[in-house]
C-alpha cells in the first residue's frame, strides 16, 4: 500500500522539512490514521479540523487522558497544579478573508489567544507524529526508511533489556517493503535554561542523565552523531502556558518547573545520524573525518586535516562543548565542573574521558559527593561575566568554550579536596596544530594537509584510510 497524499517527489531524507506546508503535513498523517486505527492507535486530530482556530501545524489529542502519572517509560502527564491551557493562534475569520490557507502566517501581530485543551503536539520536521494508544498514554510516530541505519540502530537498542538514559523505543510498525515506522513515548521538551537548572542538584542530575545515556549507546558501538539539546528529552509531558513567540512553535513544558513535583529524568533521543560503528582492523573505531559534522557544536577533532576520527570520544567532546556553552559559567559554584568539562573537550585524545568515565566521575563528584546543603543551592553566578538567557537565542556567555577559563576563581578549598587537578587542566594548544587549523580553514588547504597526511599513513606515521 503506498503512502498517502504525498508528492511525486518526496524525499524522506530531505533537510530540515520533508513537506512544504504544515498542511501538506497534516494531510499525509491524517491519511495513515486508519492504518493506525488497525494497530490500536488514535492519531493526533490536525488543528485546521478542530474547532479552536488552530493551524495545521498544531495537533490536538483525540482521546482523554487520565492526568496521573504514567508508568515508564511513559511520560508523566500530571498538569492538576498545571499552567492555563491557552494559545496565540490566528483566527479562522481572519485567515479566510485573507485568502490564504489555514497554516498561512503573515503577521505575529495577527495571533489571538486561543483556549487549548493540555498535550497539544507539533509538527516540526515532518517525520513525527503524535498519537494516544487505546488507554489513552501519549505516544508518537516516526517515519523511517526500513532499509537505513536508524532503524539499524533501533533494533539493536531494542534486543536490550533496558537502555538507560536513552528514550525507549515501544515498537516497529512494518508498512511496506520500504517504509516502517517506529512508536515512541511522548515525551516533553527541553525548558529554557532558568527553568531546567535552578539548583546544583538540578545540574549534576542533568549532566549524569545525560552522560548515562550517552554511555549506553556507546557500550552497543553506536555513536549519536547528533549531540544537542534539541536531542534530549525530559520525561514529562506538560501544557503549555500562554505563547506568544516567534511563530507556530508549541512550548510544551510549563514557564515555571515549581510546578513539576518530581525528578525530572532526561534523555538522548533521535537517531537519525546514528550509526553503528564496527572496529576496523587495528582494533579501532574510525569513521571519515567527512562524518565528523555538526552544526550547533563542533569539537575539532578533525580540525588539523584529519583523515579519520574517533567518533565516540567525538561524541564526548561535542556534548562537552555543549555543556561548556550551558555550565562553564557556573564553575565558581560547582567547581568540579572545570575538570569534567576539561577532560571532555581536551584536544589531546588520550586524555579526553570516554563516556563511561565521565559519567563515573560527574556521578561521584556532582552527586554523591555533595552535601544536601551544597545541592540545594540556587545557581548564582560569580567571578565571570555572563549572561543568562534562554535556549532559543543560541547564546549562552559571552566567552567562547575554546578560551573561557574555567579554573579561575574557584574556592580554595577545592584544590584542597581535589589535589589532582593541575591533570585535568587542559594544556595550551601547540603551536603546530593552530597552524595545521589555519591552513585547514580552505578547502584547498584542507586538500594539501590530507594528501600529506595520506602519505604519512602509507609509511605507519598517524590514521589513515578507514580498513576494517
Amino acid at each position: 500500500m503506498p503512502l498517502p497524499n504525498i508528492r511525486p517527489d518526496f524525499d524522506l531524507e530531505a533537510r530540515p522539512h520533508i513537506f512544504r506546508s504544515p498542511t501538506e503535513w497534516a494531510s499525509f498523517w491524517c491519511g495513515l490514521a486508519p492504518w493506525f486505527e488497525c494497530h490500536g492507535y488514535k492519531l493526533h486530530v490536525s488543528g485546521s479540523k478542530t474547532p479552536l482556530g488552530l493551524f495545521d501545524g498544531l495537533t490536538v489529542p483525540a482521546r482523554d487522558t487520565v492526568h496521573t502519572q504514567q508508568q515508564f517509560p511513559y511520560a508523566f502527564t500530571d498538569v492538576s497544579a498545571g499552567p492555563e491551557f491557552i494559545y496565540d493562534s490566528p483566527s479562522r475569520d481572519r485567515s479566510r478573508s485573507s485568502g490564504k490557507s489555514p497554516g498561512y502566517r503573515s503577521d505575529i501581530k495577527s495571533l489571538v489567544p486561543v483556549q487549548v485543551p493540555p498535550f497539544i503536539a507539533t509538527g516540526n520536521t515532518g517525520r513525527v507524529y503524535a498519537a494516544q494508544d487505546s488507554l489513552g498514554r501519549h505516544v508518537c510516530f516516526k517515519i523511517v526508511k526500513r532499509d537505513s541505519e536508524q532503524l539499524r540502530v533501533v533494533e539493536l537498542l531494542r534486543r536490550q533489556t533496558q537502555t538507560p538514559g536513552v528514550l525507549p523505543i515501544l515498537d516497529v510498525l512494518e508498512y511496506d517493503e520500504e517504509y516502517a515506522f517506529l512508536v515512541m513515548p511522548r515525551w516533553g521538551d527541553i525548558p529554557g535554561t532558568s527553568n531546567l537548572l535552578r539548583s546544583v542538584e538540578d545540574v549534576g542530575e542533568f549532566v549524569v542523565d545525560i552522560l548515562k545515556g550517552l554511555d549506553t549507546l556507546h557500550s552497543l558501538h553506536i555513536a549519536h552523531r547528533d549531540i544537542k539539546i534539541n536531542n534530549m528529552s525530559p520525561a514529562t509531558l506538560a501544557a503549555p502556558k500562554h505563547h506568544s513567540s516567534h511563530g507556530p512553535i508549541a512550548k510544551l513544558f510549563p514557564d515555571s518547573r515549581e510546578t513539576i513535583p518530581h525528578r525530572l529524568e532526561i534523555s538522548i533521543i533521535d537517531f537519525d545520524f546514528a550509526m553503528i560503528v564496527p572496529t576496523n582492523k587495528n582494533g579501532k573505531h574510525r569513521l571519515s573525518s567527512s562524518l565528523a559534522w555538526m552544526q550547533e557544536y563542533s569539537a575539532l577533532d578533525v580540525a588539523q586535516g584529519e583523515l579519520v576520527y574517533d567518533p565516540f570520544k567525538y561524541d564526548v567532546g561535542v556534548l562537552g562543548v555543549m555543556l561548556c556553552e550551558m555550565l562553564q559559567k557556573y564553575t565558581p559554584l560547582i567547581p568540579y565542573l572545570a575538570p569534567l568539562l576539561d577532560r571532555m573537550t581536551t584536544h589531546e585524545m588520550k586524555k579526553r574521558f570516554t563516556a563511561r568515565e565521565a559519567y563515573a566521575f560527574a556521578e561521584k563528584h556532582l552527586i554523591q559527593g555533595l552535601s544536601e546543603k551544597q545541592l540545594h543551592q540556587k545557581l548564582v553566578l560569580t567571578g565571570h561575566s555572563s549572561t543568562i538567557v534562554d535556549f532559543s537565542d543560541h547564546m549562552w556567555h559571552t566567552s567562547p568554550w575554546s578560551s573561557y577559563d574555567r579554573w579561575a576563581n574557584l574556592p580554595p578549598a577545592f584544590f584542597k579536596d581535589f589535589p589532582q587537578w593541575a591533570e585535568y587542566v587542559t594544556s595550551p594548544l601547540p603551536k603546530w596544530k593552530t597552524l595545521l587549523r589555519r591552513v585547514c580553514e580552505t578547502d584547498k588547504g584542507r586538500r594539501r594537509v590530507g594528501r600529506i597526511r595520506k602519505v604519512l599513513s602509507v609509511v605507519g606515521i598517524g590514521d589513515g584510510d578507514i580498513q576494517y
